[in-house]
């Protein structure tokens, strides 16, 4: 039966049915491109829900996490247009082919794991990681679906236990305070598990009962990977085992590092030669249509991309420890070839965006997050990509710096100094009867010690909120200067016009000296309070 319009959307085909409602293949008819349509019938749950499940992915932008274009209602109907993924569920791959090969696994879970590594990033955990929320394409791009049970990390908008309870961590089944990012972590554990042998790692007796779950996952121990895949490397049994960790805080802390074990696995891996990985199907959400994989015609030329890098090698300089530097890379075909090209290694400091790279001429954005570095000092590691038989290298490097001082490590000399550079205009405030004559250089001299403050405030490396006082100071006493100035006339007008070129000369010499040696700032920081101790003595003599 043919399926009715509905509102700007023209239905072509049921993808799936889930909990949240219906999935569509529809066709937009004002931005004319297919969608995946998702109909929520506004009586059967919470709108305010899916409302912010569409929110949430509107602002992440992210090749492994799918799109959403438009939200619409529609005849008492929440309508979510999102991406169209031409592929299978993994679920769906899992139940025709029982297992995966090793290298597709990691692939597949590498991909899942740049996704959430970005959605942490971001304060959002998905909240219910499993095989049926992991689309993947023909070309083997992967992209998570359905943020639906996610929350906004610090909202507790949902309760405890939202998740599927096969891939439910052990805090999940306890109250929602407990649990964190590192329970989507475990999640990924069991659905690589599942994966690699074809089987869960635990089993309910009864996998109705959630007290029968929670039970197994806090007890059972999985069977080691080698009683179903008597090839597994040890290395993956190790990281796997990190994953499905009883305890959190025992599992790896951020996706990113989880990920990248992964990918030192899959470098360890022999070549697969011409194993021929499975063909996912050409429909999404479910509905399939199975293809036969034809051997690989035997090579003639080059087969894939010859890649050129630019730069061929990132520096990120000194960065300070806990701050983030971001460069980019040019990456071409000089064979007028897709790269087609698949990230496999990178340091856990460096986020790669993208990981895919499908056209012949691709950015990369490199960002370096010294937050993810416990030591200081240089480090060196090597970006890879991998496109068929070639292998496009980007070395990296970065120096960590201590990080910034924060005020309350530098209070007890900044704030003297603050002080110190007050002392001339508080000298003339409290000892001179006749204010217009004084005021401009007070007010004067405060600046120019102000703007000596600033500069020792950059060679001590201190934080803007630092360097914006020291600033804020010398506007404040220069543009009040000009502004006492242009009611009282110049300065030569005043008996203490000489004295106060004189003087101010003096401070034009140090600053200049000083900005040549701001690293020194000790010892300008010592100057600075005997000049103003100094300029504060020779004001009240004259006055």
């Amino acid at each position: 039966m043919a399926l009715s319009p509905i509102g700007k959307y023209e239905r072509v085909d049921v993808l799936g049915y889930g909990a949240t409602g219906i999935v569509y293949l529809a066709w937009d008819s004002l931005l004319r491109k297919q969608v995946a349509l998702k109909e929520i019938n506004i009586q059967a749950g919470d709108v305010e829900r899916f409302l912010e499940e569409a929110r949430l992915l509107d602002r992440l932008n992210h090749p492994n996490i799918v799109r959403v274009h438009s939200v619409d209602r529609v005849d008492g109907k929440i309508l979510i247009a999102m991406e169209y993924v031409p592929g299978v569920n993994l679920q769906e791959l899992l139940r025709q082919q029982g297992k995966l090969p090793i290298r597709q696994a990691l692939d597949i879970a590498i991909q899942v794991l740049d996704a959430l590594d970005y959605a942490h990033r971001n304060h959002t955990i998905h909240r219910d990681i499993k095989p049926g929320n992991i689309l993947i394409r023909k070309d083997g791009a992967v992209k998570l679906v359905d943020f639906g049970l996610a929350t906004i990390l610090g909202t507790g908008s949902y309760a405890g236990g939202a998740g599927t309870y096969v891939y439910m961590a052990p805090e999940d089944f306890e109250e929602e305070e407990h649990s964190d990012h590192r329970s989507d972590l475990w999640a990924v554990g069991v659905t690589l598990y599942e994966m690699v042998t074809g089987h869960r790692p635990f089993n309910a007796a009864n996998p109705k009962n959630p007290f029968s779950w929670q039970e197994a996952v806090q007890k059972q121990e999985p069977p080691p990977l080698q009683q179903f895949v008597p090839d597994a490397p040890p290395a993956l049994q190790t990281v796997i085992d990190r994953a499905l960790a009883k305890r959190k805080e025992d599992r790896y802390p951020t996706a990113g590092e989880f990920a990248q074990a992964l990918r030192r696995v899959h470098v360890m891996l022999p070549d697969a030669g011409d194993e021929t990985l499975a063909v996912v199907s050409s429909q999404a959400y479910g509905v399939q249509q199975r293809q036969k994989s034809a051997p690989r015609p035997a090579p003639e030329s080059p087969r894939s991309a010859v890649a050129k890098v630019e730069p061929q090698m990132v520096s990120f300089g000194p960065v300070r420890q806990g701050e983030q530097c971001v460069a980019k890379v040019v990456v071409r075909s000089i064979n007028r070839k897709p790269l087609d090209a698949r990230l496999v290694s990178h340091p856990g400091w460096l986020y790669v965006h993208p990981t895919v790279l499908q056209r012949k001429q691709q950015v990369i954005t490199l960002t370096a997050d010294t937050g993810m570095v416990s030591a200081q000092g240089i480090l060196s590691d090597v970006v890879q990509f991998v496109n068929g038989e070639h292998r496009i290298s980007i070395p990296v490097k970065l120096e960590v710096l201590p990080p910034r001082p924060q005020f309350r490590q530098v209070s007890y000399w900044y704030v003297p100094l603050f002080v110190a550079c007050l002392v001339p205009l508080f000298t003339v405030v409290l000892g001179s009867n006749d204010w217009s004559r004084w005021i401009p250089i007070g007010l004067e001299l405060a600046g120019l010690l102000g703007a000596m403050l600033t500069l020792i405030a950059i060679g001590a490396e201190l934080r803007s909120g630092e360097r914006m006082a020291a600033v804020l100071l010398t506007l404040t006493g220069l543009s009040a200067t000009g502004t006492y100035l242009g009611v009282l006339g110049e300065p030569q007008n005043h008996p203490q016009g000489k004295v106060a070129v004189d003087l101010l000369t003096i401070m034009g010499a140090v600053l200049f000296l000083q900005l040549f040696s701001t690293r020194r700032w000790k010892w300008w920081a010592w100057i600075l309070v005997g000049l103003s101790l100094s300029l504060s003595a020779v004001l009240t003599s004259m006055m």
